[in-house]
Parts: C-alpha cells; sequence; structure tokens
C-alpha cells in the first residue's frame, strides 16, 4: 500500500533467519531471501501495520507462490499466526510510508553531503 516498491536491506541473503529459511525450503539462501521478498510485496498490498485477519502460514505460501514460505518463516521468527491472523513482526521498521519515508529521507541526506564534499573539494582545487 505504500509505494511500487520495497527495501531490499544490505546483507539480507547472509542473516540467520534467511539461512534458517533456505535450510526449511531446501534451497539457496539467495533464493530464500526472494521468496521472502515475494511474501513482502504481497504483503504491502493487502496490508497497512502487518497484520493479515483470518489467514494462516498456509495461505501466504500460497499468495505468494512459494510453497511452505509461510511456514519457514515462522519457523525463523518472521510471521506469526495469532489463531485469527498472520502477523508481520517489526512490519513498521521495513515497509510503509513512514519507512519508506525516512529510507528516502536518508538517501537524500547522502546525496546531499556527497554532493557538499564534492563542491568543497572543487572550491579547494580552483585556489
Amino acid at each position: 500500500m505504500a509505494g511500487h516498491w520495497i527495501e531490499w536491506e544490505k546483507g539480507l541473503v547472509r542473516k540467520p533467519e534467511v539461512m534458517r529459511i533456505a535450510r526449511t525450503l531446501q534451497c539457496t539462501p539467495q533464493h530464500a531471501a526472494a521468496c521472502c521478498m515475494m511474501v513482502w510485496e504481497w504483503a504491502e498490498d493487502v496490508t497497512e501495520n502487518g497484520v493479515i485477519p483470518g489467514l494462516t502460514a498456509a495461505d501466504v505460501s500460497f499468495a505468494a507462490g512459494v510453497e511452505g514460505i509461510g511456514e519457514a518463516m515462522i519457523a525463523a521468527g518472521w510471521l506469526l499466526e495469532t489463531g485469527d491472523a498472520v502477523v508481520l513482526p517489526n512490519w513498521e521498521r521495513h515497509n510503509g510510508e513512514p519507512a519508506k519515508r525516512r529510507m528516502l529521507d536518508a538517501l537524500r541526506k547522502r546525496v546531499q553531503r556527497r554532493e557538499d564534499k564534492h563542491r568543497t573539494l572543487d572550491g579547494r582545487a580552483s585556489d
């Protein structure tokens, strides 16, 4: 619901949770990370707060098109079943409008600092 992109965190493939998911799915960590992205991409379309009422881990697997990913994410702690919903813990940290706004603001600041540094270096070179 928050734009047409989702964050791929640097080092995602090497996270212990991804390693556990890969082991459960019997695939490479790269494939497991991509499968998680499929879940998060789907979830962006159906929730604003990381809570998806009326679904199970099996439903998440079906929706993402990846057999067993919901159950593997539960085993890794990246998905919870409450009995009447599935929950993506820490959703607000990486997804939704506030998270995307923070990421874009941080990117703008990095670019601005880089431009300021180049201007300073260019000024020194012309002196």
